[in-house]
């Protein structure tokens, strides 16, 4: 994999993780308003924290995952393992079987 390849694998585990700590962060703020539309205020307290963790987790799972993949990345440019095996590409896309590229 050359430096360019990597470069745009890279941007692509990054973009993949933006989104889903947008989406983490949406809906934590989902599930902390809903938290006070039920129950008594104890329960929406606990019901607010829970949230506030669950996506805290999520956030951290997508960080992890996109510096797994810069790693890959790397590993794959610097042993060339992944040069010209587009299988291995570690930006989201997977090739279609059957493409041409037309």
């Amino acid at each position: 994999m050359d430096s360019g390849k990597e470069a745009a694998a890279n941007v692509g585990a990054s973009a993949r993780a933006g989104m889903e700590k947008t989406r983490a962060a949406v809906q934590g703020q989902v599930d902390k308003a809903a938290a006070y539309t039920t129950g008594p205020k104890e329960a929406a307290e606990v019901n607010k924290e829970a949230a506030k963790v669950k996506m805290q987790q999520r956030v951290h799972a997508a960080e992890e995952e996109k510096q797994r993949a810069m790693r890959e990345n790397a590993a794959a440019k610097e042993h060339g393992s992944g040069a010209g095996k587009e299988e291995n590409r570690h930006d989201g896309h997977r090739p279609e079987s059957g493409h041409d590229g037309e």
